[in-house]
């Protein structure tokens, strides 16, 4: 195995992974989206719902389980199922 390959495998051994910066949220293995608003994102994860709520939300990348959106964060929530 390369050593790129460790680094992925590390970095990428999660369920899932949310990064949260001042503008923008990233969110790794995600199982679907439900909706998408300029105000709300709900998306479906393996066990739980997340709901983000805010302003001017635009999707920066999507990919099959990745996600960048862009725009003002107000909350994040996370509902069990």
């Amino acid at each position: 195995m390369l050593m790129i390959d460790n680094i992925k495998n590390y970095l990428y051994d999660k369920n899932y992974f949310i990064n949260i910066y001042d503008d923008y949220i990233h969110i790794f293995n995600y199982q679907r989206l439900n909706d998408f608003r300029e105000d709300k994102v709900i998306l479906k994860m393996d066990n739980f719902t997340i709901i983000i709520k805010g302003n001017n939300f635009l999707v920066t990348k999507m990919l099959e389980n990745e996600i960048l959106i862009k725009g003002d964060i107000a909350s994040l929530e996370k509902i069990y199922e």
